[in-house]
């Protein structure tokens, strides 16, 4: 203390300051600086709070999704067996289905694409196979389309057999190791499109679907870029009337790729209630044999990704698109590969990221 009172570290405010500053500073009522802590640490608490209840919600939502592994429902030969794992490829089968609630094939996957990433160039391709695909049932001595494989398995153990069998006839087709499935349905799809924001599509040309939904929800959507919200993507990666499987098949790439897109400008991945919002949609409708050491991986590995670099493959029915259409002897609509096996396919698959 000086002989004017003040304490050294006042009087060193002073000269830094000026007295005027200082009075002021002096005079601020106990309370206001009170104030000032005390909302500095409710926000730190709550930030915690919010932090905790988010890795509560995480677990949560994990133990929903995850089916586990399946030991095997069904003997497979030899000839079934998968290929081998490649260390420097991640392969993961996304399955789309209507869901397990609706009577009218709801467990028949019309979605089946394979995201497969090259980890040591961050290169991803999207592949998809056709619905219409005719092949063995892995176990089974009969064919039917490939997007059956799920709905086989739903039957005897639920969902872990259900995605078991569907990376069997997966893996058989492409001749890829496939690492873990994550099947979703229109539900989940519709939500996660909502909770982003909607979604960006760039179209060539105008597209529409005036046949296969009621009138009431017709799609329509002029040449150039969209905004589409849950339910209008929902139609648009659904329609197929007015077009084909295909070029459906397509469009499901295009949304695939704008909902990360979205995701990720947007900064949803760091928004602790659109998080929270996800988390409670997929928690819902979301199944997946993934751990959360997985799930982790995945969404590092996405960050990376360059959606105008990404590779597309469709296989189709036209020139180069390895597969040519037929009837089953029940006389349905049915895909079969060209050269009547699956060896071109496997190739394309192997070396897609070669060319």
């Amino acid at each position: 203390m000086s002989d004017s009172g003040l304490t050294t570290k006042e009087e060193e405010l002073i000269e830094e300051q000026g007295w005027k500053e200082f009075r002021q500073e002096r005079k601020r009522p106990l309370w206001k600086k009170f104030a000032f802590g005390f909302w500095i640490t409710f926000l730190i608490i709550l930030l915690v709070g919010i932090g905790a209840a988010l890795v509560y919600k995480t677990g949560f939502t994990f133990s929903q999704m995850n089916v586990g592994n399946s030991s095997g429902i069904l003997p497979l030969t030899e000839d079934e067996a998968t290929p081998l794992p490649d260390s420097d490829r991640l392969n993961i089968l996304v399955l789309g289905l209507r869901g397990e609630d609706d009577p009218n094939g709801g467990l028949l996957t019309d979605s089946i694409m394979v995201l497969s990433i090259k980890k040591s160039t961050k290169q991803v391709a999207l592949i998809s196979i056709p619905r219409d695909l005719y092949i063995t049932m892995p176990g089974q001595n009969y064919k039917e389309k490939i997007n059956f494989a799920y709905a086989l398995g739903f039957e005897k153990k639920g969902a872990v057999d259900g995605m078991y069998l569907s990376k069997i006839a997966v893996s058989r087709v492409t001749g890829l190791y496939i690492n873990n499935v994550i099947a979703v349905d229109h539900t989940a799809f519709k939500e996660i499109v909502e909770i982003v924001g909607g979604v960006d599509v760039y179209l060539d040309k105008p597209f529409s679907e005036k046949e296969q939904f009621a009138k009431e929800i017709l799609i329509d959507l002029p040449a150039g870029l969209n905004h589409l919200g849950g339910q209008t993507a929902l139609y648009f990666v659904r329609a197929r009337y007015s077009t084909n499987d295909f070029d459906r098949a397509r469009r499901q790439q295009m949304v695939f790729l704008a909902v990360k897109e979205r995701a990720m400008t947007l900064g949803v991945l760091v928004n602790p209630v659109k998080i929270y919002q996800l988390l409670d949609s997929m928690g819902r409708n979301i199944k997946t044999d993934m751990s959360v050491g997985d799930i982790k991986n995945l969404v590092g590995l996405a960050q990376d990704v360059d959606s105008k670099k990404v590779i597309h493959k469709v296989f189709d029915v036209a020139p180069e698109g390895l597969l040519y259409a037929s009837q089953s002897p029940a006389g349905a609509y049915i895909l079969l590969p060209v050269g009547d096996n699956f060896q071109k396919i496997q190739e394309a698959c192997n070396n897609i990221f070669n060319f």
